[in-house]
């Protein structure tokens, strides 16, 4: 029995070591996004594998979205197909979030005030526009792409994806304003991938990471 406990000991201590030594393998993927509005800001940009050690894991990531001094924020999130974002109302009056009925997936959540929230689980890949009936100037985006390779640009249009596995990708952007950029990048282990990307007022179409 105690030579047991050793052994599996000393299996779990090489699992970890593994887990660890292929978690320092990996690469990131960063750099800028310039639009030609400063009014633009909240590009989504995410990653699709085109040749990978092994295809990565695409898991539920539940987020939040706030309504607070009349707006949605941060006005977009990304998540992963089959995740929940919660909407909160840290507001001073009662709000609404809803998503337009003329698409096949539309919903509304209802009115509730102050201090309440509610949740959404998103189950299939797009953009999703956010509105809130009682405040018509009120937009959000919920994008669903199924990579876990993803971000959203900061007010200075920076982003950084972290982690990502050595192998050959697309790298490719999305804003409901901007026509969708794509670039092929090679990502090594340990390695650092940084790029400019300089995006036009054009069709976004819809996000996806299939191919």
């Amino acid at each position: 029995m105690r030579r047991l406990s050793r052994d599996m000991m000393a299996l779990t201590l090489a699992s970890l070591g593994a887990a660890a030594a292929a978690q320092a393998q990996r690469g990131t993927v960063e750099g800028t996004v310039t639009v030609p509005s400063a009014r633009i800001t909240g590009v989504v940009v995410y990653l699709v594998p085109d040749s990978a050690p092994a295809a990565p894991a695409v898991e539920p990531a539940d987020a939040g979205m706030d309504q607070r001094d009349l707006r949605f924020l941060p006005r977009v999130v990304v998540v992963t197909p089959g995740s929940t974002v919660v909407f909160s109302n840290t507001d001073q009056v009662r709000h609404n979030v809803f998503h337009p009925m003329q698409h096949n997936d539309g919903f509304d959540l209802g009115t509730w005030p102050p201090g309440e929230s509610r949740r959404y689980t998103f189950k299939a890949q797009g953009a999703y526009v956010i509105l809130c009936n009682v405040h018509p100037e009120m937009v959000g985006y919920v994008v669903v792409v199924a990579t876990p390779y993803r971000a959203v640009t900061d007010d200075e249009g920076r982003f950084r994806i972290e982690g990502v596995a050595p192998g050959s990708y697309r790298l490719r952007t999305w804003h409901r304003w901007l026509a969708t950029r794509e670039e092929r990048i090679t990502v090594l282990a340990d390695g650092v991938v940084r790029l400019t990307l300089a995006l036009k007022y054009g069709d976004a179409g819809e996000p996806s990471a299939g191919r």
